[in-house]
């Protein structure tokens, strides 16, 4: 018995430069299958790359593809996605997924999609975000809607123009220039990433407790890229000489019931600006700071008036985020920084506990690295200072 075998034939024999061109020829006004058999493509394949069924128009791509959703039409969920991103309501995978399966339906297309839990397959997903390059799953940072809402042009203009102002009035050059805000470390770190054995259900990674306690730092930086030593604020009612046991050098402490700045502790802070800074009332220096309560006091108001120091407030609230170069290219860092120290602390002081005599030398070890003049003067231009 003779057996015979089929010969396999060859699939996109044909180049790229041609389909390239037979498509050109085509959409000129050419006749299509004329054009097909010239180029040698099949017809079917050229019809399809010239209406643009096909994730690349123009190049080989073996399989057929067929979109549930026309890829004309699939632009317009992308422009929607975009909206929606630029309003601070970000769509999940979900929410897109949904949103393809009501265009579709709206539409009244043909669709493979899941008439039970009306959404689109996560197949469908995978092939959209291939097809739109521009689009990426992302991890959002929380906005709140005080900060979205406080945040717009006239609130924002008002301010840059009381900065202009400023300014001018006085000449005020990048050495005379600062800004000053607060954070919170606790004793209590969020683990880092690690290297765990494949398909364990739990990872666990050992923390100095449950809840941690926040002490506040005070930070200043000045437009040509120096700080000001920091204040570290405890909550406690009096101050130890342990508790700044290895701090930045330079730092001074503090205390406070809860551990938050007041109007007293701000007065604090701004003695030890002026003996670093040296301000007088004949070459004044400039303090960009937000409007906390503690800021605004007729105390802090007189010293910083008598001693060559113009405190200017951000007139829109909520918007540090966007606005004050420590928040913008700092302290996101830092407390980053913080954090690693915490746990390498931890693992190199196996039982022990982070108490508040141990945080001014783990914060020093962050802060040292951290504080440098590029961070400063990337924040002042960031926010147009």
């Amino acid at each position: 018995m003779v057996r015979t075998y089929k010969r396999k034939t060859s699939r996109a024999s044909y180049s790229e430069e041609n389909l390239r061109k037979a498509m050109d020829a085509v959409q000129g006004g050419a006749a299509l299958k004329t054009t097909a058999i010239y180029y040698g493509i099949p017809p079917r394949t050229l019809r399809r790359h010239t209406n643009k069924e096909v994730s690349n128009p123009g190049s080989i791509s073996l399989g057929r593809f067929k979109p549930d959703i026309n890829l004309q039409y699939e632009s317009e969920i992308v422009s929607k996605i975009k909206d929606m991103e630029k309003a601070l309501f970000g769509l999940t995978t979900k929410d897109v997924r949904r949103l393809a399966y009501d265009f579709a339906t709206k539409m009244g297309m043909k669709h493979r999609f899941n008439d039970d839990v009306k959404m689109a397959g996560k197949d469908w997903l995978r092939g959209f975000l291939s097809r739109h390059q521009e689009l990426s799953i992302r991890k959002p940072e929380a906005t709140s809607i005080a900060r979205a809402v406080g945040f717009n042009k006239p609130q924002v203009e008002k301010f840059y123009t009381a900065y202009r102002g400023v300014l001018n009035s006085h000449c005020y050059v990048p050495t005379r220039i600062w800004n000053m805000d607060e954070t919170g470390i606790t004793n209590v770190q969020k683990p880092d990433n690690i290297i765990a054995t494949k398909g364990a259900r739990e990872v666990g990674k050992m923390t100095s407790g449950e809840r941690g306690k926040t002490v506040t730092i005070i930070c200043a930086t000045i437009a040509a890229g120096a700080y000001i030593p920091p204040m570290i604020i405890f909550p406690r009612k009096r101050m130890a000489d342990g508790l700044m046991r290895n701090a930045p050098i330079g730092s001074i402490g503090h205390c406070t019931a809860n551990g938050w700045t007041d109007e007293r502790s701000f007065l604090v802070w701004l003695k030890h600006f002026v003996s670093i800074a040296k301000p007088t009332v004949d070459e004044k220096h400039l303090i960009i700071l937000d409007g906390h309560h503690s800021h605004k006091t007729l105390a802090a108001i007189d010293y910083a008036r008598s001693n060559g120091i113009e405190l200017l407030t951000l007139i829109p609230p909520h918007c540090t985020h966007k606005m004050q170069p420590l928040d913008k290219t700092f302290f996101k860092s830092l407390k980053s920084s913080y954090n690693s120290s915490v746990d390498n602390w931890m693992v190199t002081n196996p039982g022990k506990r982070v108490q508040f005599f141990d945080m001014a030398e783990i914060f020093a070890v962050a802060y040292n690295r951290c504080a440098t003049v590029e961070k400063s003067v990337n924040g002042f231009r960031a926010c147009g200072l």
